[in-house]
């Protein structure tokens, strides 16, 4: 039991837990992405690890953190159409970070990262809703008779598996052959009915999606609609392992969560998915 009330004394802090978390998450994601421009990057760093180990609450100005936001932008200008989405919502989260160290008030980080919730999930929603590609089951049809998605799953059922890596063949294949002989193939589907799942699935992700923006602008400190954007979270690593960016959408939801239990679990969320990235299982 004491171990729990340690955990439980960590938890009720959770503004410091999850900026914790985050300075973490930075740590690894730079780690991974800094090798490219490496040497304009290291000054940068440099100031980083400094201002970490000799002025870290010494200084009125949050130092580390400015020096992140410039990293991140830094990247963020060299690799405009190449960086993953969520390296967007990490230099807004960093933003919010430093204003909030600058205006010493919590409530305006919260707001922030309740907007920063709101416009990353309604505008996901929002763009699949305008893809005919997606909106008709094409998507998820085309990444699961190729194995792309339901990963965790295919341990379970290997003859299907057997049947996306046939698929995955028969598309090198052709992108091996001629193009003006106009070659074409037919993928064998994984499981009987799955153009129907498929386009029934892409409807049901976007309602979700719909939901829960709506719901965290509503109601961001509910225990029911933290409950339902961890349901959320879950599903999509089932369905795709994307742990940089589920990490991040924990992040956030651990700033804004009043519940211990559901504090522990968006941490947990957390530290799994940064383990997976680590080890290069999950994409960072």
């Amino acid at each position: 039991m004491k171990y729990w009330s340690d955990i439980q004394d960590t938890l009720k802090n959770n503004i410091v837990l999850a900026i914790q978390l985050l300075l973490f998450f930075l740590a690894v994601y730079i780690f991974i992405t800094g090798e490219k421009y490496g040497f304009w990057k290291s000054p940068i760093i440099v100031i980083i690890l400094f201002s970490w180990f000799f002025l870290r609450n010494k200084t009125k100005h949050p130092i580390t953190w400015i020096a992140l936001f410039a990293l991140l932008v830094f990247d963020l200008y060299l690799f405009y159409f190449r960086v993953a989405n969520h390296h967007f919502v990490l230099t807004f989260m960093v933003l919010s970070v430093v204003l909030c160290f600058y205006h010493n008030q919590s409530d305006i980080l919260l707001k922030n990262i309740q907007m920063l919730l709101v416009v990353v999930v309604a505008a996901s929603a929002i763009q699949k809703l305008m893809s005919s590609q997606f909106m008709s089951g094409e998507f998820y049809y085309y990444m699961m008779n190729r194995g792309f998605v339901f990963n965790v799953f295919h341990p379970l059922f290997s003859e299907s598996l057997e049947i996306a890596k046939s698929n995955s063949d028969q598309i090198l294949e052709l992108q091996a052959t001629d193009p003006n002989i106009k070659e074409s193939i037919v993928f064998a589907n994984v499981f009987p009915n799955l153009g129907l799942f498929s386009l029934i699935f892409a409807w049901i992700t976007v309602v979700v999606e719909f939901i829960v923006a709506m719901a965290i602008l509503w109601k961001p400190r509910s225990k029911w609609v933290h409950l339902l954007f961890i349901m959320m979270i879950l599903s999509i690593l089932c369905t795709r392992l994307e742990t940089g960016f589920m990490a991040l959408l924990a992040i956030c939801g651990m700033f804004l969560c009043r519940n211990l239990k559901l504090r522990l679990l968006y941490a947990l969320i957390v530290i799994v998915c940064l383990s997976l990235i680590i080890t290069k299982i999950g994409f960072h």
